[in-house]
């Protein structure tokens, strides 16, 4: 049989050779331990990483899965009578390179090495926690990482499936947080994993070692409707329930990047409800090569594959490590493609964490909240600085969102999404890009994407509001599928697997300025609905320095510019629930018709926003002095 990566059935040998050798110890005769030791030698030897152990490669590769924290640490624990090496080595590595990271990452509650491979690697991580616990050393991580398998929970579909993310069309996050959650006493994760499919025969002795058998799960439902993934990653997920007819929207600011597995997809948005609605595209290990093959350096892992801004410079070029992906007026993947390396040493002096990640940094969260109650929430708010994940062609990338709950409305939700971009020369030309699984239909500034496969309901409709003069272009189709710029990169699931699994997508829309300027707005709101209600009327509201959009009753507004400012707002308008975003921190007093609506407010330096009720009319916002 043909093996593309022999290591990890190698590691797997080594962990059940360990197993062997340590429940077994008092029958196994010195020439038998002595006949394991020499295999377990031979073998470490012939991974991929080989051995002794590389000190370093911590963060991202193959090397940060299975065969240090798992394979060479339990033969490690088990021969150590007879041989202490291997697990001084390991053990020492360990906590030296790997747990630094993972702590700080950990705090996110998320995985920044897409939805596939970040199931795999927290179950790398789990075999530590266990090990040293039983060891009498619990606790070897930040407590912090109990909240990664939340990123699962609230991206998990009601087909069972989540969003996509990163490299991986595969949906199911193994039976890792069955071990986080019985670590940790977490019903919730234990309910996210008792709602997929039952561990297979690969892991089940490990559930039943480590599984706590009196933990109760308790029901998703009980948990906010919105989550905050805070650095590194700057993402934040919102819904309108938990059922069937919950609506999905995941929004991203990728505060790092970490390239491998993980996309350039800092702006990015993602829309579900009965049915992909706004999708990422392509497909991973397709029938075009699979990993570093075209499709995946030219399309999958570009901006240009996710709902996200291209500024296209016809002279840029890119790289990623040593390959050189087409030109797709998209994000420079950062260090050079390079996957991160460690917390050193490389030099005489020991790189700290900060400075090994520094060259990775893409983006800042400018703002975030959700409310005004926090467990079910009206409006949910995120806001980044995103120039940092684009090449010089800029000096400004800004990307806004509001998703609004309308919770008594037909139409479901809405995700209002406002964005300034800035580029170094006019002529750059940008796009503003929304990916479907159907062919979308265009009228006027409307775009309707209504897919029907797979028994699909759901339909979305975008209000082109701003630019006011505007290119809309639908791109996709046969031969188009994956088009960058004058050439396609065509690729389909693997023939083995279930399409099911897969949502590649075959179409986009490009909404692009009409004329050339070196300085660009866009605001764009989508409505989520069956496929049979029409949408509401979105209209744009402009005020001074300030623009937005109403929607039923609501007003949404943004600082033109984007900057947080601490003069005076004047506006009207016809809605009852209002968000003002891009306001400086401090008491606001909201005054209708020069009579205060109620006591001042405060906005937060965190969220930089301010939600309030009122009736219809001439409002004026005021900072209060410090």
């Amino acid at each position: 049989m043909r093996q593309q990566d022999v290591s990890r059935p190698i590691g797997r040998l080594m962990l059940t050779g360990a197993i062997a050798y340590d429940w077994c110890y008092r029958v196994l005769t010195p020439d038998q331990k002595r006949a394991y030791r020499t295999e377990f030698l031979r073998w470490a030897k012939i991974i991929q990483e080989g051995y002794p152990p590389p000190d370093a490669w911590a963060i991202g590769g193959h090397y940060s899965e299975y065969p240090l924290m798992r394979d060479l640490l339990s033969v490690g624990v088990a021969i150590y009578d007879e041989d202490p090496e291997m697990y001084r080595s390991a053990a020492a590595r360990f906590f030296r390179r790997f747990v630094p990271p993972r702590n700080w990452w950990f705090q996110g509650g998320a995985y920044h090495q897409g939805a596939m491979y970040a199931a795999t690697r927290s179950g790398a991580e789990m075999f530590p926690l266990f090990i040293f616990d039983r060891m009498g050393f619990p606790n070897v991580y930040d407590h912090a990482q109990q909240f990664v398998p939340y990123w699962w929970i609230y991206t998990r579909r009601p087909d069972g499936q989540t969003l996509r993310n990163g490299d991986g069309q595969f949906s199911d996050n193994g039976f890792w947080p069955l071990l986080i959650a019985s670590y940790y006493k977490d019903p919730y994760v234990l309910a996210d994993y008792l709602s997929g499919p039952p561990v297979n025969t690969t892991h089940r002795l490990f559930d039943f070692l480590w599984h706590d058998p009196d933990l109760t799960p308790r029901p998703v439902a009980e948990l906010p409707l919105s989550r905050y993934m805070d650095s590194p990653f700057g993402w934040m997920v919102a819904r309108t329930g938990w059922g069937d007819d919950g609506v999905i929207a995941e929004m991203k600011v990728n505060i790092y990047n970490f390239n491998e597995h993980q996309h350039a997809d800092a702006g990015a948005f993602q829309i579900y409800y009965r049915g992909p609605l706004a999708i990422d595209s392509g497909v991973y290990e397709g029938t075009d090569g699979g990993y570093g093959g075209a499709h995946d350096t030219n399309y999958l892992k570009r901006t240009i594959a996710h709902n996200c801004l291209l500024v296209y410079d016809p002279d840029e070029s890119f790289r990623r490590g040593s390959r050189h992906p087409a030109n797709d007026g998209g994000q420079a993947p950062p260090n050079g493609g390079e996957e991160p390396g460690d917390v050193g040493p490389f030099t005489p002096q020991p790189l700290t964490l900060a400075a090994a990640v520094a060259n990775y940094r893409t983006g800042t969260v400018v703002g975030h909240g959700f409310g005004p109650n926090p467990r079910n929430p009206e409006y949910t708010y995120l806001k980044g600085d995103i120039t940092q994940a684009y090449s010089k062609k800029v000096s400004r990338v800004e990307r806004s969102f509001v998703f609004l709950n309308l919770a008594g409305q037909r139409v479901r939700a809405a995700l209002v999404v406002f964005d300034r971009v800035i580029s170094t020369n006019a002529a750059f030309r940008k796009y503003w890009l929304l990916h479907s699984m159907a062919q979308p239909r265009i009228d006027g500034m409307s775009i309707t994407v209504a897919p029907e496969q797979r028994g699909w309901q759901g339909k979305l409709v975008d209000q082109v509001l701003l630019p006011a003069a505007v290119r809309i272009t639908p791109v996709g189709g046969p031969g188009k599928e994956f088009w960058v710029f004058g050439r396609n990169y065509p690729s389909q699931p693997p023939p083995h697997d279930d399409p099911k699994e897969y949502e590649t997508g075959a179409w986009r829309v490009e909404v692009s300025p009409g004329d050339a300027a070196k300085d660009d707005t866009f605001l764009n709101v989508m409505q989520i609905m069956d496929r049979e209600v029409p949408p509401l009327l979105a209209e744009r509201i402009e005020a001074g320095r300030t623009v937005g959009v109403r929607i039923a009753d609501w007003t949404v507004l943004f600082q033109r510019d984007g900057r947080r400012t601490d003069r005076p707002l004047v506006f009207r308008s016809e809605g009852q629930r209002f968000l003002v975003t891009d306001l400086a921190a401090g008491s606001w007093s909201v005054m209708r018709g020069g009579v205060p609506t109620s006591k001042d407010r405060i906005v937060s330096s965190e969220e930089g926003a301010l939600w309030f009720n009122g009736s219809p009319g001439d409002y004026t916002l005021e900072r209060r002095p410090r």
